[in-house]
C-alpha cells in the first residue's frame, strides 16, 4: 500500500480550499510545479502568479497545465468587471480571493520586497495585498541566506506572523554544497493542510504514537511477531500534525 497514493491524497483534504501560489525568480521554480500538482491533488484551487524573473525559469503554461487556471503575471493583468460584476484577474482580487498563499520559491530578491512592504511587481503587491495566512519557502545561495540582512528580513516577516520553512543542506545551483535549498513540495503541502485545519485544542500538545511490527522473545532463538507495517500510526501521526 502507497500511504500518499491509497491514504492521504483520496481524503481531498483541501476540498474547496483556494491556494494562492507565488513564483519568484529562482532555479527552484522547478519545484513549484510538483507542489502545484500535489495540491491539485490534494482537492485545493490553485491560483499562480508568475514574476518576470519566474518566467526566465519556467513557461506560465506549464503552470497552467497543472493548475488548470491561467497564471497572473505582469502581462495579462486586467481591470475591468466581469459578466458576474467581479473585479477580473488582477492582484488584488486574487489576493481577495484566497484561503492560504504559499510563496515558493521565494528569492533573496523577493524576500527583501516583502520584508520592505514594496509592491514594485506583481508577485511582491500580490502578498501585500492578501490578508489570508502565509507560508514563505525561501530559497537562495547559502552566503546570501546567511547575510545579516536576509536573517532580519526573515525575522522580521517572522515576527509579522508568517510562517517560513526552513531551507534543506543541499547542491546548490552555484555547485555548491550549503543550506539554501528550498523545502521540498511535499512538507510544504503537509505544512499547508495543517495551516488550514488546524485546532486550538491540539495546538503545540505534544503527543507519543507508537506504531509498527513488535518482535518478543519466546527463548533464545525464536521469538513471536506480527506483520503490522505501521501506516496506521503513521497515518494517526500525520493527522495529529495537520491538528496543530
Amino acid at each position: 500500500m502507497n500511504f500518499l497514493e491509497d491514504l492521504f491524497y483520496p481524503l481531498r483534504l483541501l476540498e474547496n480550499k483556494r491556494v494562492l501560489l507565488l513564483v519568484s525568480g529562482s532555479i527552484a521554480a522547478y519545484k513549484s510545479l510538483e507542489l502545484v500538482r500535489l495540491l491539485f491533488k490534494s482537492g485545493a484551487s490553485i491560483q499562480v502568479v508568475m514574476s518576470k524573473g519566474a518566467k526566465k525559469f519556467i513557461k506560465p503554461l506549464s503552470f497552467e497545465a497543472l493548475s488548470h487556471h491561467k497564471v497572473l503575471h505582469d502581462c495579462n493583468e486586467k481591470w475591468y468587471y466581469n459578466h458576474q460584476n467581479k473585479l477580473h484577474h488582477n492582484h488584488i482580487a486574487c489576493a481577495a480571493d484566497s484561503d492560504l498563499l504559499i510563496f515558493a520559491p521565494l528569492s533573496a530578491n523577493s524576500l527583501s520586497k516583502i520584508a520592505h512592504a514594496l509592491a514594485d511587481n506583481i508577485v511582491s503587491a500580490t502578498f501585500l495585498a492578501c490578508a489570508s495566512p502565509k507560508i514563505l519557502a525561501p530559497s537562495m545561495n547559502t552566503n546570501m541566506l546567511n547575510s545579516p540582512i536576509t536573517q532580519s528580513h526573515l525575522k522580521r516577516l517572522k515576527d509579522s506572523n508568517h510562517i517560513i520553512l526552513d531551507t534543506q543542506n543541499a547542491l546548490l545551483a552555484c555547485d555548491t554544497k550549503g543550506d539554501g535549498a528550498m523545502a521540498e513540495p511535499l512538507e510544504i503541502l503537509f505544512k499547508a493542510v495543517q495551516t488550514l485545519l488546524k485546532d486550538a485544542y491540539f495546538e503545540n500538545r505534544e503527543v507519543i504514537v507508537m506504531g509498527g511490527a513488535s518482535v518478543e522473545k519466546i527463548d533464545s532463538v525464536r521469538t513471536i511477531s506480527n506483520l503490522s507495517s505501521g501506516i496506521q500510526a503513521s497515518a494517526l501521526a500525520l493527522a495529529l500534525y495537520f491538528k496543530g
